[in-house]
């Protein structure tokens, strides 16, 4: 795992702090123990950017014309501007490669494509790692031969991600993401009155937000035997409006609603985490709750089903609020030995298959590999 002084250049896609940058940032000290050492290249103004500054890493970047998609591309200031931009942006990215020269370019995303293109170009040894599940229609072809052709290495965050890009026989490579551990675990309560659900993510049609809101109001209208707390931003551009809707809704619903908190402390007041997603890779934020000690409900979609055993919690059907509300009546009518055990048995599935150690070592493989070969 030893890096040996060698460096890796970091692109990010988003100025925020969205789940894949948020999973790099993470497992960056465990890799800089082993000698690697980090730059970045990030989109600025922005979150990422700043939490950045604010670890003292070394931090490159300017405003990112780049977005993929015709709607995007119609954002802010519109795109006359941004294709007039976007030569000038990858001139400045290369000149900035060349100078710090780095052993390996860590593309942090699909979404990092142009920059992943370029410094392959550059002859600069070039990994890209897959966060988001291969695009739908003409544009899954495109993906898949940009991973397999457009740069030296794919890695991708779960087999269902790895599976959604693979061409043939070739597939990119897995490397779970990870999480850190809790020092202590939730308290399981005897007889939770009202039995407390939680479910974290930006509010959006592939986290299903819209599901969760409605088995939440269907619960509540039911009596007072539970309660529902929704925490992430309306941060999707192609979604605000769609967004905004949804909160009003859970607000009318009686659901608690924060556009930001401290998740691992909310947790502590939760009796079971729900994350119904239509689309969801490998969320980080499963592995939070699993490693919290709270039993799981989520879709048996894509990465969830991968992170969620029947020991550990319960899979529904994607897009289904009836069945999701019935997981969680199910789950809350269990007494408190059989929750704590399936508690239990989530962060040992964590401390087994999912911590960060494990995530820094297969990057670190996937670095030495990359260099070996070329």
């Amino acid at each position: 795992m030893s890096g040996s002084g060698r460096r890796v250049l970091v692109t990010l896609h988003d100025p925020g702090l969205n789940g894949a940058t948020i999973s790099i940032l993470r497992v960056v000290p465990l890799l800089e123990r082993e000698g690697w050492r980090f730059a970045f290249w990030v989109p600025r103004p922005g979150a990422a950017h700043d939490r950045l500054l604010e670890q003292g890493a070394e931090v490159f970047g300017e405003w990112r014309p780049i977005v993929s998609g015709l709607q995007p591309l119609r954002l802010p200031p519109g795109p006359a501007r941004r294709l007039a931009a976007t030569p000038g942006y990858l001139r400045r990215f290369a000149r900035l490669a060349r100078r710090i020269q780095p052993d390996v370019v860590h593309a942090n995303s699909l979404f990092s494509f142009a920059e992943a293109l370029t410094t392959r170009m550059l002859g600069i040894p070039t990994l890209m790692q897959l966060h988001d599940m291969a695009p739908t229609s003409w544009k899954a072809r495109v993906a898949a031969e940009i991973c397999r052709n457009g740069v030296n290495e794919a890695i991708a965050v779960s087999k269902a991600c790895a599976d959604s890009y693979s061409i043939g026989a070739w597939r990119p490579q897995v490397v779970y993401g990870g999480a850190p551990l809790p020092d202590s675990t939730v308290e399981v309560r005897e007889r939770p009155r009202p039995f407390t659900v939680g479910t974290v993510g930006v509010i959006s049609r592939r986290k299903a937000t819209d599901v969760f809101v409605d088995a939440a109001a269907s619960l509540l209208s039911q009596g007072d035997g539970f309660a529902f707390h929704l925490i992430g931003g309306a941060d999707d551009p192609l979604d605000r409006a769609w967004a905004g809707d949804v909160v009003t809704r859970a607000q009318a619903a009686g659901i608690r609603y924060e556009r930001r908190a401290d998740v691992l402390a909310a947790m502590r007041g939760w009796d079971a985490f729900v994350l119904p997603s239509r689309i969801d890779p490998f969320p980080i934020v499963m592995l939070e709750a699993m490693g919290s000690g709270l039993p799981v409900v989520g879709a048996a979609t894509d990465g969830i089903a991968e992170q969620i055993t029947p020991e550990t919690g319960r899979l529904v059907p994607a897009g289904q609020p009836a069945a999701l509300a019935g997981a969680i009546s199910s789950l809350a009518g269990e007494p408190r030995e059989i929750r704590a055990a399936m508690g239990a048995a989530a962060r040992e599935r964590i401390e087994r298959r999912f911590t960060l150690e494990r995530q820094a070592e297969g990057l670190a493989v996937a670095y030495e590999g990359l260099l070996e070969g070329h």
